[in-house]
Parts: C-alpha cells; sequence; structure tokens
C-alpha cells in the first residue's frame, strides 16, 4: 500500500473508532515554498490572512488543504516557533512580557528558555490536510477530541509504554505547544485549545488537541482496535449504571481473600 494512502486509511480509522466530530489534521514541515494545486494559499487566494488554529479549522471542518507561509500568518506565535522570522534581541523584548506571567523576569526567562521554537530558516512553510485525504506523509497529527476520547487515546499510549508522562498540558499558545515539541521530540502531546482559539477558530469548550507523530499513527490506530477487541474501545463504552456487575476474576479472588462477598465473573 503507497504510504500517503495507507495515512488516508488510518485517518478513516481514527474517524470510525473514535467517532470524531472532525477530521485528523495531517501536518507536513514544507522546506521549500511548495505549491500543491489544490492547497489554499490565504493571501494569494483569499486575500486575506489566517492564524495558524483558523487554518487547522478550515481543514478539519471544512475538508480544505491549507498551505501557510510567513506572509499567509495574522499572529506572531507560530511565525516564531516555526522558525519562519528571525527573533532578535528587539523581538524577545516585544514579546517576553506578553507570555501572561505577572513576573516580567520570569516571563522572559520562560519565552528563553521554554517556548517552543525551531531554527530560524530551516522550514518554509506548512502543508495542512485532512489526514483521511492526505496526499503526503504528515510530520504531525492533530486529532480533536472531547476528554472520553482524549482518555482512549492515553490508555493505548499508557498500555504500550506504561506512562503518559510524555503528555504536557498547555493552556497558551495552542497551535505552537501541538506541534513544535511534537516535531522537536517525537512524542505524544495533549494541549488545551488556548482562548484565541475558541474565540476565532470555533474550537469547543468540550475539545482538547491531541497530536502525535505521524510515524506513530499506525501503533495508535492499532492499539485502538486491540483495544475495542477486548471490549474497552471507546464505542463501546455506554451510561449503564449495574449493581453488582460481574467483574474480572481477580476483584473476586481478593474479595474473597477480603472475607467479602463474591459475584459473577466477568468473562472478557
Amino acid at each position: 500500500m503507497a504510504m500517503p494512502e495507507k495515512y488516508r486509511q488510518f485517518g478513516n480509522e481514527l474517524v470510525e473508532l473514535l467517532k470524531l466530530r472532525t477530521m485528523p489534521v495531517a501536518v507536513k514541515m514544507l522546506e521549500k515554498r511548495e505549491t500543491p494545486e489544490n492547497a489554499l494559499l490565504p493571501k494569494r487566494d483569499l486575500g486575506k490572512h489566517l492564524t495558524l488554529c483558523q487554518a487547522f479549522s478550515l481543514v478539519r471542518r471544512e475538508g480544505r488543504s491549507v498551505a501557510m507561509f510567513k506572509e499567509d500568518y495574522w499572529c506572531v506565535w507560530p511565525v516564531i516557533a516555526l522558525g519562519l522570522v528571525e527573533c532578535t534581541k528587539k523581538c524577545v523584548d516585544e514579546v517576553h512580557d506578553k507570555m501572561f506571567i505577572k513576573d516580567p523576569a520570569l516571563s522572559r526567562q520562560v519565552f528563553e528558555n521554554s517556548f517552543p521554537r525551531l531554527e530560524y530558516g530551516r522550514y518554509a512553510g506548512m502543508l495542512l490536510s485532512p489526514l483521511p485525504k492526505t496526499e503526503f506523509i504528515p510530520d504531525v497529527i492533530l486529532v480533536y477530541a472531547n476528554p472520553a476520547v482524549l482518555r482512549s487515546m492515553l490508555w493505548v499510549i499508557r498500555c504500550d509504554t506504561g506512562s503518559i508522562a510524555d503528555c504536557t498540558f498547555e493552556v497558551e499558545f495552542s497551535c505552537v505547544f501541538a506541534t513544535v515539541p511534537v516535531l522537536q521530540t517525537g512524542k505524544y502531546r495533549a494541549t488545551f485549545p488556548d482562548p484565541g482559539e475558541y474565540e476565532r477558530a470555533f474550537a469547543a469548550e468540550d475539545e482538547m488537541i491531541f497530536s502525535l507523530p505521524g510515524s506513530k499513527a499506525g501503533e495508535l490506530v492499532a492499539g485502538l482496535k486491540a483495544f475495542e477487541k477486548m471490549g474497552f474501545g471507546y464505542r463501546q463504552f455506554n451510561y449503564v449504571m449495574r449493581y453488582d456487575f460481574a467483574r474480572p476474576r481477580f476483584y473476586d479472588d481478593l474479595f474473597n481473600m477480603w472475607g467479602l462477598d463474591r459475584g459473577e465473573i466477568w468473562p472478557r
């Protein structure tokens, strides 16, 4: 199976296994100014600019493919973080106190040491596409999900690795933290959509962003399928108040050891 076709399959499987309300977003970093025929370039095609979160929204909600170069942006943070402009000392002086950290010295320290940034000039831009329609192999995949869906994905990761410590929650600059750290570390990430993404890109109040390296899409889908086969898939949980429900055998064995009531054994 051709690689982009495999990723399209992964996209469709994620939508179905997790009953996603919007499509997963495939992200590819462009080292040169490549412009696919079907991609929207905001400044060229609309005569307008977009924030990166607005571009994500067009992709996941409307199924558009979008290419973003530095002239297409309307927000300073992704332009800095993606290395599309050089953030000189003058740039740092201008933005370091805009981090919503009340101590200016600490704010500067956080910006200089913790705000994720790619090397200046490494990339020319970014190409975005709905994962079920992608024509490229993604570097990063973004899944917008409610907490229950996010739990299912984190559960798979915990099953594979024993930990979900690689997922770090952020509350600002969501377009940056959902992409750049994943590109830098190759690790999973969970991010809250920031206020700008709520106001201008229609992120719902019950949505979070789950980011994964494109290379891990296959193992995530395989894990979700395995959980469903065991009866623990997202689609298999329903609101049912069961009293004295059937339990795994080791529950029953422990209750018996403690002199507590035993019950029906869970067949799964």
